[in-house]
């Protein structure tokens, strides 16, 4: 089958070297001049791989990569950029974060077998069984590597942005991808929602993340963990204690874990039994509402369950930076939140000034790649120690 491509480039020169690359291929190749026209192009028709310049006259790869992260079906992603390293690394990190297939970086001029190397990926996408999601994830493997070693948690760190000390970390799934490298969040969702695990992937997640989080008690570092749930689990009569079992079970205090609880989960199921979190909550779990502003839970219902933080969406944060109207709302979110005496925490902060609108407009806590990336339970106790020791510093936050 023909795969379509896309290329995004100020000047003609990417799509005429990409055509004759590909001229005894299955790929048809389409070109656009910059980013403004490729989402144009994106919201209407469908394609395999994008292929772009980081940056054009309007856009940047990371622009890109945030787009296309929200289409329905997302093509995979090559970007030619310059070799400096820390870039390229923000790049894979940012393709990783938002669960989109990055299959390059790639130097200007482009190497011609580089190229269809990194192409060949995209042939064999799905599988030929029908088995397989666009994750290119299959069931067995799923269920095996969520019984083994495919899952394993990664962790950002959340920042008090009245003080500047580290408030802990959230937990995020990441899965081994049988041909090297790792597949984000995002995927292992989607994957987990069409095959009906959704309740076991929520479990393993738990287990994991408790486990590691025990183990770094053992080693001296109390750290704090958000945790997300699904309205699967809270369904289970018996979720309140399975969640009390595993923190018995690694030594962990409740009081040291908040379950994060989606707010489209509300619509889902407008039952989401009040029995579990009350009895969490009574135990010393910490409960937050996740993702607020994405959803239309009632606001009254925010009342009906114990929750003490509520979880501002990444995009009310993005548009709040560029639209008067949208500043407001996102205030108001916050003024919502501290007048229900909630701690109120925004994901997604990618800049300095987003970081400083967060503060001026009240935020308690703050996490995104801007202040640090998830990372490997390693990785993330070295970011502790150099951040105390002023080795990473975070512009804007005193």
């Amino acid at each position: 089958m023909t795969k379509r491509i896309l290329t995004v480039d100020d000047t003609a020169s990417l799509k005429d070297k990409l055509s004759s690359y590909l001229v005894s291929s299955d790929f048809f190749v389409s070109g656009v001049a910059g980013g403004m026209q490729a989402l144009d192009v994106l919201n209407t028709e469908s394609f395999d791989v994008v292929i772009a310049n980081n940056r054009t006259a309007d856009f940047s790869g990371f622009d890109l990569i945030k787009y296309v992260s929200e289409l329905e079906r997302r093509p995979s992603v090559i970007l030619v950029a310059d070799e400096d390293p820390r870039l390229r690394q923000e790049i894979r990190d940012q393709a990783m974060a938002y669960s989109v297939n990055l299959l390059g970086v790639l130097s200007a001029p482009i190497d011609g077998e580089l190229l269809l190397s990194a192409l060949s990926e995209v042939a064999n996408l799905g599988g030929s069984d029908g088995q397989a999601s666009e994750t290119g994830i299959v069931e067995t493997e799923f269920m095996r590597g969520l019984m083994t070693d495919g899952l394993s948690p990664v962790f950002q760190p959340k920042i008090n942005l009245k003080t500047g000390k580290m408030m802990g970390a959230e937990a995020f799934a990441r899965w081994s991808a049988p041909g090297g490298g790792l597949l984000g969040a995002g995927a292992v969702i989607k994957v987990a929602r069409e095959k009906g695990y959704m309740d076991v992937l929520t479990y393993r997640m738990l287990e994991l993340a408790l486990q590691q989080q025990g183990k770094w008690r053992r080693e001296g570092q109390d750290v704090p963990l958000s945790i997300n749930t699904s309205s699967e689990n809270l369904r289970k009569p018996d979720f309140a204690d399975v969640v009390t079992g595993l923190a018995e079970q690694f030594g962990v205090e409740p009081s040291m874990v908040r379950l994060e609880i989606t707010e489209s989960d509300f619509e889902v199921d407008e039952r989401v039994p009040l029995e579990n979190l009350s009895r969490l909550h009574a135990r010393g779990f910490g409960l937050a509402l996740d993702d607020f502003g994405t959803g239309f839970a009632p606001l009254l219902r925010l009342k009906a369950i114990p929750f003490d933080e509520l979880v501002i969406d990444r995009d009310f944060l993005s548009r709040a930076a560029e639209d008067e109207t949208a500043q407001i709302i996102f205030e108001t979110a916050v003024e919502l939140a501290h007048k229900l005496k909630l701690n109120c925490t925004v994901e997604g902060i990618e800049s300095e000034a987003q970081l400083t609108m967060s503060k001026r407009m009240g935020v308690d806590t703050a996490q995104g790649y801007f202040i640090g990336k998830p990372m490997s339970s390693s990785e993330f106790l070295i970011w502790i120690e150099d951040y105390k020791d002023g080795v990473i510093t975070i512009p804007g936050l005193t």
